[in-house]
């Protein structure tokens, strides 16, 4: 069995490594229903993170520091030696029973009104504040261009530190669309706490 540690908790990985706390995550097989469940402890200090990883009865520390941008990396690669043997063995998990996913999807960032808002901006530019859950919303205004089929945006939120971005898209309503949501995505989770982003 090759275990690999999913690409959706690489990211809270790396939002993890920023705290200090005990985190659960679990490791699958490709093309298998076997999975293998581990304890993440992270101990950070000034300069380096102690990290101990807790899995099939065993435990494995490493130290990474705080000023590698990799870390992450370094960390994911130790878990999935332990959980391929390449460390020590490890047991894995019994297998699932149902397809359901372990983690509830999240909900939609846009409502429908909004996500309709957007398109029509983006056919026709204006501009809206979007409410998202955070504090302050996220500002969104688009220019069509004249000169060639695309958009100009701006795409911002906060008041003392603002998360500001601005670009211009060449192409089809869809790709512009495409990447104007993709940009408020990105402002979206920017401006999620750290201890919302590692959960």
């Amino acid at each position: 069995m090759n275990f690999t540690l999913p690409e959706d908790s690489l990211v809270r990985l790396n939002a993890q490594l920023n705290l200090t706390g005990t985190f659960n995550h679990v490791l699958r097989a490709p093309y298998s229903t076997l999975q293998v469940m581990l304890r993440l402890i992270v101990e950070r200090s000034t300069e380096i993170s102690a990290v101990t990883v807790e899995m099939g009865g065993q435990r494995h520390s490493i130290t990474v520091y705080n000023n590698d941008h990799s870390r992450h990396m370094q960390v994911a690669d130790f878990i999935d030696a332990i959980a391929n043997g390449q460390v020590d063995s490890a047991e894995p998990a019994p297998a699932r029973v149902t397809r359901m996913p372990v983690l509830p999807e999240p909900d939609e960032l846009l409502s429908t009104d909004q996500l309709g808002r957007i398109k029509y901006m983006v056919r026709h530019g204006g501009s809206v504040a979007l409410e998202t859950g955070h504090d302050l919303p996220i500002h969104v205004a688009v220019h069509r261009t004249a000169t060639s089929k695309g958009i100009t945006a701006i795409v911002s939120t906060g008041n003392r530190r603002p998360r500001t971005s601005c670009f211009t898209v060449r192409g089809t309503d869809a790709d512009c669309l495409k990447r104007l949501l993709a940009s408020i995505e990105h402002t979206h989770i920017a401006a999620t706490p750290r201890i919302a982003a590692a959960a």
